[in-house]
This record gives C-alpha cells, structure tokens and sequence, in this order.
C-alpha cells in the first residue's frame, strides 16, 4: 500500500471512531438529528472531499438507524408499568355499597373492600391505612362479605373510623394468634383498635386458635382489643376461647352482639356497657349436678386496681348461653367491678357466681352485683357472701347510657330511652366510688389468666 493509501485509512479510522463515539453520547443529552447535522458538518470540512463526503454521509446515515432504533426500545423498556391493577370482574355489583349509615353519619369519605377487586381495596388493613391521619370527620369502610384472613391495627391516629359489614355471620375478619406466638395476650388480637371514636356494624372479629384446657400457658388469643376512648360495637360477632375480648381501656358501647370464649373472655379495666347482647360460653362440658368446684370457665374479669379508677363491666338485657360450668366474673385485681341487670342466666352459671381470684383479700374491695335477673343460672340463694343483689334505685345507673356518659358520644338514633326511677344519673357513685380512670395500659401485666378452681 502506498503511504498516501496509509495515511487515509488512519483518518478514515479515526473519523469512523470520533463519529461512533459522538451520537452514542448524544443518546443522554439531546435530540439525535442535532448531533448527528453537526458531526456531518465537521467531519466534511475536516476532509474537504467528495469521496469523503460520501463516506461519512453512509457511515452517519447507518449509524444514526441504529442509534434510533435502539433507542427508541431502550425508552420504551424504561417507562414499562411494573404493576397492573386487577382487572375489575364483570359481575360487581356497586349498588351493595349503598349504606343508610352513610346518609346518617354523613362521612367526609368512603372506602370499600372486597376480596374479589369489586372495592377500592382487598384487605381491610390496607383500607385503615388509607384513612386521612388524625381526621375530623368520619371515615366510613364497607367491607363486603368474606372472611378477611388478616391481623388488623387501627393506630390512634386513625380517627373517626367506622367499619360496616354485611352482618356478623357473613363478613369477618379471622387470624389465630396466641400469647405463645405473638409474645404476649395483649399482642394476639385479631384486630387492635386504639383510635378515638371508632364504631362497627354488622362484622365478626373472630381469634381461631384451638380452644385450649384449663391451665394451658400461653394459649390465650384475643379477637378484639379496644383500647380507644368512645367506642361502639353495633351487631357485631367476637369470637375466640380464652381471653376473647380485651376490654382495655376507655368508654365503650356494645348493642345487640354475640361474644363467645370459654375463659375470662370478657376482660380489660374499660368502663363498658352492654346492651342486648348474647353471652355465649364454649367452656367444656362438667357433668350433670351443680357441684361446687367443678368450673372450668368464667365470663369476665375486671381490671380495677384502685378506688381511683372510674372502670367497670355492666351487662343489661343480656343472655348467657353456652356449655360449661362457669363464673359471672372473677377478681382479676382488687377493685375489679362487674354488674348484671334483667340477665337471662342458663344452668351453666355456677352456683355460687363469683370468684376472688383465689385472694380473700380482694372479698372486701371487689363490686360483684346482680339485679333482676331470671334463669336457672340466677338462683342468688349460694351466691358468695361479698356479692350483691341490687334494689332498683342502686341498679339504675349502670342500665343506661350515662354509665358511660353516652349521652356525650353515642349516636342518637342508635340511644335506648331509659327512665331512672331514683332522679339521680350517678346514683351508683354512691354505692361504689368513681373517679377518672388513668391512662396506663393497666393490662400489659396480663399473663396468666389460666383458670384454678
């Protein structure tokens, strides 16, 4: 090759690389037309021949398509959507989240779940935690029918939520932690709720853990733990064994429910009433005979530590159903507080009704009481000595809303008209002494509720 023929296949080289390395860098900072007029421009006058001309025009020209093409799928690789939302099924029907709770609580917003993608959302945790932090107006979520297999927190910023289902025995929401698996009772419930101001409809919270025997460790499983001020519970299911419901803290309000355990499965240190609700006991059968000594389940125990604490479990136009042999109550602490008014009793509430927690120090302290109820189970006539059978003026103030001060929060229309036959709203103030209820989470020193008879 002559040494002219060598010099310019090293300028063509080095043009053919310049030119390469020019457009694949203008690929990330400006349009390609632009660079590509340029490096034509320059590399011609570099030259100043027609051969040369031509060269770099096919060379910019095949490498401009490539460029173009390779782009255009590396863009189009990039902007791809990662997520697709679920196709919506074809069969939903939206008219099932018409609400009449709606029209009455006059929600600032409304969310919906459904397992099927029929709702905004497919969890109902997912819907909590869509719900506007620390919310003035009510939030209402309905959530359609279906078990919700899922460990549900509503944290106290999640304010003025209400949660409607479809009825207790179609809609629910199950997990089955116990105290062994979640690291304590108070962490096993299925639902947790510790906001302001929190009502449910129509739904079941449901702990379905095995039911375990008396004097299992560890095998305690809440369903519901409320521990929000101003709580009501409309129609609504709880369901589990020992230690159902974890009445924490707080007024609450329970109308026309169905709570189901077997042991101490009503407790907590709240101030609560419950209104027309179904007491039903899945203790293991005992035998025929009312013999004293043989239970194996009780309905509640109450968490007052002290005279200070206005805390307290009143039960009105209740039934008690179920299997077993069992206690209306036991002292889980000294002051511990519970009444019974116009209760329908069945056979399975042991004779003698009440338990001191095995401590006769507490005899002294505790408020144990009935008032008109009826029932083979209310038979008072073996009834321990500290317990209390309450006259009509004593028992007019825990049958009524203003127990829980109710009149303050509970929603009107839902209100039970209720006539005080002795003047006084707090008559009961007389009989045992309440002040305001502190604020401690008294019930993390819960840990063996197992039942010694």
């Amino acid at each position: 090759m002559t040494r002219g023929g060598m010099q310019f296949l090293l300028w063509f080289s080095a043009v053919f690389v310049a030119v390469a390395a020019i457009i694949i860098a203008s690929m990330t900072i400006s349009p390609l037309t632009s660079h590509i007029a340029r490096v034509k421009t320059a590399s011609v006058s570099s030259f100043g021949g027609s051969m040369l001309h031509q060269i770099v025009d096919d060379l910019t020209s095949v490498l401009e398509r490539m460029v173009r093409r390779g782009h255009y799928h590396h863009h189009h690789h990039h902007h791809r959507p990662h997520h697709r939302r679920k196709k919506r099924p074809a069969d939903c029907d939206d008219s099932k989240w018409a609400s009449p709770i709606a029209a009455e609580q006059k929600p600032g917003l409304i969310l919906t779940v459904d397992q099927r993608g029929c709702g905004a959302f497919s969890s109902l945790q997912k819907a909590v935690d869509a719900v506007p932090d620390y919310s003035p107006n009510r939030t209402l979520i309905i959530v359609d029918s279906g078990i919700y297999r899922e460990k549900v927190v509503v944290p106290g910023n999640k304010t003025n939520i209400t949660i409607q289902g479809q009825g207790y025995l179609t809609t629910a929401v199950a997990w089955n932690a116990t105290a062994n698996s979640s690291g304590g009772t108070v962490y096993s419930a299925t639902i947790a709720v510790f906001a302001f101001n929190f009502i449910a409809y129509n739904i079941s919270f449901r702990n379905t853990a095995p039911r375990p025997s008396p004097g299992d460790v560890g095998a305690q499983a809440v369903a519901l733990r409320i521990a929000g001020d101003q709580a009501a519970f409309y129609g609504c299911g709880i369901y589990g064994a020992q230690d159902t419901l974890l009445d924490d803290r707080g007024r609450h309000f329970f109308r026309d429910c169905f709570i189901e355990g077997s042991i101490d499965f009503i407790f907590g240190n709240a101030r609560s009433l419950y209104q027309d609700c179904v007491i039903n006991s899945v203790a293991g059968e005992v035998g025929n005979g009312n013999v004293r000594g043989r239970i194996n389940g009780c309905i509640t125990a109450h968490g007052r530590q002290s005279a200070a604490e206005r805390t307290g479990f009143s039960f009105v136009d209740c039934s008690i159903t179920g299997t077993g042999r069992v206690w209306l109550g036991r002292a889980w602490q000294p002051y511990a507080t519970v009444v019974f008014s116009r209760t329908s009793m069945s056979g399975i509430v042991a004779p003698e009704g009440w338990n001191d927690w095995n401590d006769a120090t507490r005899d002294s302290s505790v408020f144990f009481a009935e008032f008109s109820s009826t029932g083979p189970g209310a038979n008072s006539s073996q009834r321990v000595v500290h317990s209390k059978q309450l006259d009509p003026c004593q028992a007019a103030s825990f049958m009524d809303i203003s127990y829980i001060d109710g009149g303050e929060w509970i929603l009107p229309l839902i209100q039970r008209p209720s006539v005080n036959p002795c003047g006084s709203p707090r008559r009961h103030e007389g009989i045992i002494k309440t002040y305001t209820s502190p604020s401690s989470d008294d019930t993390a020193s819960y840990s063996n509720s197992s039942l010694e008879a």
